[in-house]
């Protein structure tokens, strides 16, 4: 029975993605998803949480679609030293500013500040107890409101960029194998990465063994075919209604003044860095602001990898933040919960 509602809520978040995709905005196939599964979960009162496999399947769906585009030497170019410490300087001073913000203006507690702070860890709030406590809504609800903002935002600033798309258009049958066997390297070492604490492990390895066969075997350009981008797209949709379905319209209200002023301020101090830095690397400010703003792994691979800007740059940028932001919770968890009794 559970798993027919999970049906159900995923074929109605398919059915929105098809109806958006006629609309001229960017990524409407998304909003329109999350839009559609918000109703349906509203109007039935069910309360639905997707398997783990879901996320799995998207992330290596995006990780095999950035690793055959490129080749290892783009991915160890993503490592300049300038670059990584901008990408350090960034994400501590967004989760610096959005704390204060939460605990001296919102008045939330010192440890739901730190969760509400960090930048686009959707993931990591939801697992960073012993006790695997159930997150506050408030913090769920701004996080989500951050990450559609961001999808916006991304879609607009990639307008102004020359970017184009790399989603793969066909597959032939002899590639169908390879694809298989791509798909089970991927899925047992990121089986074995996340084991090591490691966020998003699946599309690292994916993107990593696609990288690494194409670099080996570029003459048989593999291809992902765009319905399956087009499909990853859609189920991140579904995500995100899922987890904003449940919040009532009056919390929904309250929440999202938070969730507004600390994307802004994120955003702004993602721009400033992305703009210094651009500056000083000659780096376009477009990538590195995707790369850089404070949404999910998953939502920016994928705005990166539908609009051409340099997706395997914007995963290992993301994947490499939220690996020290996984830390944050864990270490400051105990002091701020002691400041909190204070």
């Amino acid at each position: 029975m559970l798993y027919m509602e999970v049906l159900r809520t995923i074929l109605v978040g398919l059915i929105g993605s098809l109806l958006g995709g006629v609309l001229p905005i960017p990524l409407s196939e998304l909003f329109s998803a999350a839009l559609f599964v918000v109703m349906y979960l509203r109007l039935t009162k069910t309360d639905v949480r997707l398997p783990s496999a879901i996320l799995t399947t998207i992330q290596i769906i995006l990780g095999l679609s950035i690793g055959i585009t490129v080749h290892t030497s783009e991915l160890i170019d993503s490592f300049s030293l300038p670059l990584f410490m901008g990408l350090i300087l960034c994400m501590l001073s967004q989760t610096t500013v959005n704390f204060f913000w939460l605990y001296k203006q919102e008045k939330w507690t010192p440890f739901e500040s730190l969760l509400g702070a960090i930048p686009g860890a959707m993931a990591a709030i939801l697992v960073i107890s012993e006790e695997q406590e159930k997150p506050s809504p408030k913090i769920i609800f701004s996080h989500s409101i951050r990450l559609l903002l961001l999808v916006v935002l991304a879609g607009i600033v990639a307008t102004t960029g020359e970017g184009t798309s790399q989603l793969s258009q066909t597959v032939s049958l002899a590639q169908i194998p390879y694809l298989i066997l791509l798909t089970v390297l991927s899925f047992v070492f990121g089986k074995i990465v996340g084991k090591i604490g490691i966020p998003a492990p699946y599309l690292l390895t994916s993107l990593i063994v696609a990288a690494m066969f194409n670099a080996q075997f570029s003459s048989l350009h593999l291809v992902v075919p765009e319905l399956f981008i087009m499909f990853a797209t859609a189920i991140l949709g579904v995500l995100i209604g899922t987890r904003l379905a449940p919040t009532s319209l009056k919390d929904a209200v309250e929440y999202s003044r938070a969730g507004f002023i600390v994307t802004a301020l994120g955003v702004t101090v993602t721009v400033v860095y992305a703009l210094i830095f651009s500056y000083l690397t000659s780096t376009d400010w477009e990538v590195l602001l995707l790369a850089w703003v404070p949404g999910s792994v998953e939502a920016m691979t994928a705005v990166a990898l539908l609009l051409g800007l340099e997706p395997a740059f914007v995963a290992i940028n993301h994947v490499m933040r939220l690996m020290m932001l996984y830390m944050m919770p864990v270490v400051l968890k105990s002091p701020l919960q002691r400041l909190s009794r204070m």
